[in-house]
């Protein structure tokens, strides 16, 4: 048991979102590749990235419908759906990359069983015997029944990944699942947490007010379950049991973000304390990796989805928006870029189905702004 040690950075302004501009880039980059792809991505959601040691940047995706796309842009039935995938951007060439063969493709990260499937996490880069390999965190689900919210939590690997090789792992652990807490949600390595660790966030799921759990291990192999600590915000320490783990925050999504800025940390999560909400947040005043963290008060949003609900753009109340976090390898300066995914839950597989009549939907959508301290309030 280690103690954990509390600074909310008193004195240090407070981060203030300015100048918010959706559509950013890469949306449209995602968009032409769709519809031109004659057997890549045309669509998905997570949308977790990651710079590679080359330069190149890695998108995570889970659900993922591959292409072609018919001449008047709507989406064959017959369409292959895998339950992750990744898309390798290089400039503004995408490549998709799946498991199998390109004649029948294939999940990465294939299910285990009948009625069981991944969906991605947070990845990072891992130092392996002196070789940077590439590990994703992937979720594995179960469906109990036949509706479409019958699935529950079945367990959590990491997958390894030789860089030369991304389209099978070298290897998959089983990483601390006694719980029920999802983690994965997000991934804060060594270069960016400052303190030797790889920060391993995840969630309590729930209908709303899902919570924040978080675990560390030095270094950047996540494999290395048994040198695994878990925050116990009660005990104000680190402790070497899932168990023992306690809720940091409620409030978050099932992914978010947690990123340094300023000698702190920002954390960036679509709003889970109502049922599908459109609000995604921010909340700030941890100069450590663990926090704590609190919201600005009136001054925590940072977007509102314009598409879900039968008010949204779409005019739908089946379209919903989720999932929100930052792409660090997108900033440029203060201006950052976060992307939240969009969904429909008409799950026909129709002409006149939601994914099929309106490829555009299932995408996500990139909003970039920028991020500075706020100014000190005038006495009066």
């Amino acid at each position: 048991m280690a103690p954990i040690t509390y600074d909310r950075c008193e004195g240090r302004p407070a981060p203030e979102v300015r100048e918010v501009r959706p559509q950013a880039s890469p949306e449209d980059t995602f968009v032409d590749y769709a519809r031109r792809t004659p057997d890549g991505w045309t669509g998905g959601d997570s949308t977790y990235s990651l710079p590679l040691p080359d330069g190149r940047l890695l998108w995570i995706f889970s659900d993922t419908f591959l292409g072609p796309l018919n001449r008047d842009g709507t989406r064959p039935t017959t369409a292959k759906l895998v339950n992750n995938s990744f898309v390798l951007q290089d400039g503004d060439r995408l490549t998709t990359i799946t498991g199998g063969t390109r004649e029948n493709p294939e999940a990465i990260m294939p299910p285990s069983a009948e009625d069981h499937w991944y969906w991605a996490g947070d990845g990072t880069i891992a130092t392996i015997g002196g070789t940077p390999h590439l590990q994703v965190v992937f979720v594995e689900y179960r469906r109990f029944g036949p509706g479409a919210w019958d699935y529950r939590f079945h367990r959590t690997v990491v997958a390894t990944f030789d860089l030369d090789r991304l389209d099978e792992p070298l290897r998959v652990d089983d990483l601390p699942s006694s719980t029920g807490v999802a983690w994965g949600s997000a991934l804060l390595p060594p270069h960016r947490s400052g303190d030797g660790h790889t920060y391993v966030y995840g969630v309590s799921d729930a209908a709303t007010h899902k919570t924040m759990r978080i675990a560390r291990v030095e270094g950047s192999d996540l494999t290395r379950v048994e040198r695994w600590q878990y925050a116990n915000s009660a005990r104000r320490a680190w402790m070497r049991a899932e168990h023992e783990a306690t809720d940091v925050l409620a409030g978050v999504a099932n992914e978010y973000s947690v990123t340094p800025w300023n000698g702190g940390f920002v954390l960036i999560s679509q709003d889970s304390t109502e049922p599908f909400s459109t609000t995604i947040r921010l909340w700030y005043g941890g100069c450590a990796p663990y926090g704590p963290f609190r919201a600005a008060e009136g001054e925590d949003e940072v977007h509102r989805m314009p598409e879900p609900g039968a008010s949204g753009t779409y005019g739908d109340p089946d379209v919903i928006g989720y999932n929100a976090h930052v792409h660090p390898g997108l900033r440029r300066g203060d201006r950052w870029t976060l992307s939240y995914n969009v969904n429909s839950l008409d799950d026909r597989t129709t002409p006149d189905g939601a994914h099929y009549r309106d490829p555009g939907i299932y995408r996500p959508r990139f909003v970039s702004f920028r991020l500075v301290p706020s100014a000190p309030a005038r006495r009066p």
